[in-house]
């Protein structure tokens, strides 16, 4: 499956000290409204270039922007490593249900409780607020396909931060195995629509030539 728009594992982020992780599906941090919504991508800055770490992921972004990629993620951040975009994905073992509803709801169930765990250890003054989850059009995500949004905020090194986690779930495959996409963004809460804008641009550039799963 293509993870084209995200379960990250690349590392943890830093000034943020939340870690990402694609095993436990932890902490992926994305500054967009609670709803879900993505916001609207701005023009890339003059002066973007393309780039490329490996034969898995390209992407275009300021010249002083770098990431760190593998197969199934990949991790970008800005030139003073503030602004930062985590996304990932995987293959994960279906949460246990009797049906499709129920399984999303323990999926999700167990998200929540690990995105508050983490934000609780590294981050100071957390907030979290949850969006419903949707189950999104299978003309554009194919059938079976939820995600939801948590809009987040808090305090590292210092510095407030934003951002929005996104946890993306398919029971196409299942009942054994399912999917997991995760997205992250996060900024200082200073200009954070701007931000949040100009990795919505970058994020749009993603392209990923690797394996799926």
């Amino acid at each position: 499956m293509d993870p084209g728009g995200s379960a990250c594992g690349t590392g943890t982020a830093p000034n943020t000290g939340v870690a990402v992780s694609s095993a436990a599906v932890a902490a992926l941090l994305t500054a967009t409204p609670v709803s879900g919504a993505v916001p609207v991508p701005q023009a890339l800055p003059p002066g973007s270039i393309t780039h490329q770490n490996s034969q898995y992921w390209t992407w275009a972004g300021p010249r002083n922007w770098v990431s760190a990629d593998g197969a199934y993620g990949i991790k970008i951040q800005s030139g003073n490593g503030l602004l930062t975009l985590d996304r990932g994905f995987s293959s994960v073992v279906c949460a246990s249900g009797n049906n499709v509803q129920e399984s999303v709801t323990a999926y999700y169930a167990q998200q929540r409780a690990t995105l508050r765990d983490s934000l609780r250890a590294n981050w100071r003054k957390v907030g979290m607020e949850a969006a419903r989850v949707q189950q999104l059009p299978q003309t554009a995500y194919g059938p079976l396909y939820f995600r939801q949004s948590f809009k987040i905020s808090g305090k590292a090194q210092g510095r407030r931060f934003g951002g929005v986690v996104q946890y993306d779930y398919s029971l196409a495959n299942g009942p054994t195995y399912c999917y997991a996409r995760n997205t992250a963004r996060t900024a200082p809460a200073p200009n954070l629509r701007k931000s949040m804008r100009q990795l919505a641009s970058v994020e749009a550039s993603l392209a990923y030539f690797g394996p799926g799963v």
